[in-house]
């Protein structure tokens, strides 16, 4: 498919789709990319493939040299909006490069493969997430054309106990179209919306919790189990059989389209509520992705334990548009991080 000079070996590197019988090496190249503080830690899943998956419209790109798989990257692509204007994107992730290769270029040939394959697409832009320490991989997304655009925080909390009963117990629903209209109304003028994201993780232990009091008076959160897709494992530890993260099983639950933000007193209702019941549900952390410009409520500032910061980087596919954006926060997938 695509073809790349490699100084590894001295041979020619190519970078090809990805097929089933990659797994084993795509796992074991996952196994040597450990990441995160403050304890490195891997994804564990049963398939590579499978957070890419969580997208409708994904592709995997392998970096296989001479048989051997030596780098790798994910890529979706949405139907969104930039500046009110609908546009076609790309979405980068997970690039993977062996560390015995590293500074070879196969991480600039996997950037431009991508490219490569949204432009056949004739997809208008790209844009991927970087940690902000990740100097190499800043540099790297530069020199291929990418700028920074939007900073991004992760933020990490720990489930903890009620000390009080809230005054209004908040309501649920596992249906994914629960409070469709309200999501629409609060966050489909952002940049970068997409409406799918729920019934993406659906079958995920989603759920929606909300309080509606009437008029302007209401606050509502998304939640799925990123478990379901991936956990996240010490990288010192061997790789887990499926019978010890079964007996881990510790729930990641990932916090999406809040809503109510104009009313922190009954969002805080809602967020103390789910981490109670996480007590008692086995679960091991809650995250939830902001815009820095987002103007959340302080309490979800002041509650995290972690927080980590991320640049979001973008590139321009389409020489006929230059992006507009919005001088508000944009819409922060769920699915992504």
């Amino acid at each position: 498919m695509f073809r790349a000079a490699s100084n590894w070996q001295k041979s020619f590197m190519r970078i090809r789709y990805y097929h089933p019988e990659d797994d084993p090496a795509l796992m074991e190249l996952e196994r040597l990319s450990p990441r995160g503080l403050p304890e490195p830690f891997v994804h564990y899943r049963r398939r590579f493939i499978d957070r890419a998956a969580i997208f409708a419209d994904h592709q995997i790109l392998v970096a296989d040299n001479d048989g051997a798989v030596v780098g790798c990257v994910a890529v979706c692509v949405k139907r969104s909006q930039v500046g009110g204007r609908p546009v076609s994107l790309g979405y980068v992730f997970d690039v993977r490069t062996h560390p015995e290769v590293r500074r070879l270029g196969i991480g600039t040939a996997l950037v431009a493969a991508v490219d490569q394959y949204l432009i056949g697409r004739n997809v208008d832009g790209v844009y991927g997430h970087i940690e902000a320490s990740n100097l190499a991989s800043l540099r790297l997304f530069a020199k291929m054309g990418y700028e920074r655009v939007r900073q991004l925080l992760m933020l990490f909390y720990q489930p903890y106990p009620c000390i009080e009963f809230p005054e209004i117990m908040p309501r649920t629903s596992d249906d994914f179209m629960a409070e469709h209209d309200l999501i629409e109304a609060v966050h489909s003028t952002r940049d970068l919306y997409v409406p799918d994201v729920a019934e993406r993780v659906k079958n995920f232990g989603f759920s929606r919790w909300g309080i509606d009091l009437g008029s302007s008076r209401f606050a509502g959160v998304s939640l799925f189990d990123q478990s379901y897709v991936f956990q996240q494992w010490p990288a010192h530890l061997p790789f887990p059989s499926e019978e010890e993260m079964r007996r881990r099983g510790l729930k990641s639950l990932r916090l999406f389209d809040e809503a109510g933000s104009h009313n922190p007193a009954l969002l805080k209702m809602i967020f103390d509520t789910i981490r109670d019941l996480a007590v008692t549900e086995n679960v091991g952390k809650l995250t939830l992705l902001v815009d820095r410009m987002d103007p959340v409520p302080s309490f979800l500032y002041a509650e995290a334990y972690k927080q980590m910061e991320y640049w979001m980087v973008f590139k321009s596919l389409n020489p006929d548009w230059i992006p507009e954006w919005q001088d508000a926060p944009i819409y922060t997938d769920s699915r992504e991080l």
